[in-house]
């Protein structure tokens, strides 16, 4: 989590520089348009640098970061441009206050713009060629959620792909019910559950088999600890694995 907090740290010291910025713009009377999309630049940048780093972010986020870092790429040209303009109108008269702005803007652009509107782009690049960029702190292979549950209610697999083509369950039991069976053939790329990213899993309905021929049992029959396993092959050691503690009842 090093990189993440040092990311909030980051953002955060953007962020009061941000609003430096935008309160310098305000005193200068320049319209409450251009402040507001200031705001709305800074805020986007903001979150292009929160979800590079984090997968929730980053998939909460999704197909949404494209407006986002148009908008950037347009607002901080625009401004750019508009700064050379009227610093050349009164280039005559430059005082320290211009030349100070001047190398303010400059790092801000270099260490501040920039950085989020990478991170934009790999964001972007990961919508089109999914996990293909080694994003830090990565979503864990397979996640289950929540980790308690009680009748009636769900579980949420969410598995990186491609996976293993089997689910099972291990039971508090230590019983092994088969949820999706394995298969020797190889799917194409993108079908196939091996290609599925995220599964919901009803513990009153969901039923198993502990043989291929067997009669489909209840997987969530008992109070306890149930393992969820993603496997190439039926052997817990090569699987990906996730635990949940089921309850019966109320208490």
């Amino acid at each position: 989590m090093g990189i993440w907090n040092g990311t909030l740290v980051y953002v955060g010291a953007r962020t009061l520089l941000a609003g430096a910025m935008i309160a310098l713009l305000l005193r200068r009377r320049v319209g409450p348009w251009h402040a507001g999309g200031q705001v709305v630049s800074d805020l986007s940048c903001a979150a292009c640098l929160l979800a590079y780093v984090n997968p929730g972010i980053r998939e909460d986020m999704g197909i949404l970061v494209i407006p986002l870092l148009l908008f950037v790429l347009y607002w901080e040209t625009m401004r750019f441009l508009e700064n050379r303009q009227a610093a050349a109108l009164r280039e005559e008269e430059e005082t320290w206050l211009d030349n100070g702005l001047r190398v303010y803007g400059m790092i801000w652009t270099w260490g501040f713009v920039l950085p989020a509107m990478l991170s934009g782009a790999f964001l972007i690049f990961d919508l089109m060629a999914p996990n293909q960029w080694p994003f830090p702190n990565p979503r864990p292979a397979l996640v289950c959620a929540p980790q308690r549950v009680r009748p009636g209610e769900q579980i949420t697999l969410r598995m990186r792909v491609p996976h293993g083509s089997e689910l099972s369950v291990f039971t508090p039991k230590g019983r092994a019910l088969v949820i999706v069976p394995y298969r020797a053939k190889r799917a194409q790329p993108g079908q196939g559950f091996a290609w599925i990213e995220r599964v919901a899993l009803a513990t009153d309905t969901i039923a198993g088999r502990v043989s291929p021929g067997s009669t489909p049992e209840r997987v969530f029959a008992d109070s306890g600890v149930y393992v969820l396993s993603v496997s190439s092959e039926a052997e817990l050691s090569a699987s990906l694995v996730c635990r949940v503690r089921y309850t019966l009842g109320t208490s």
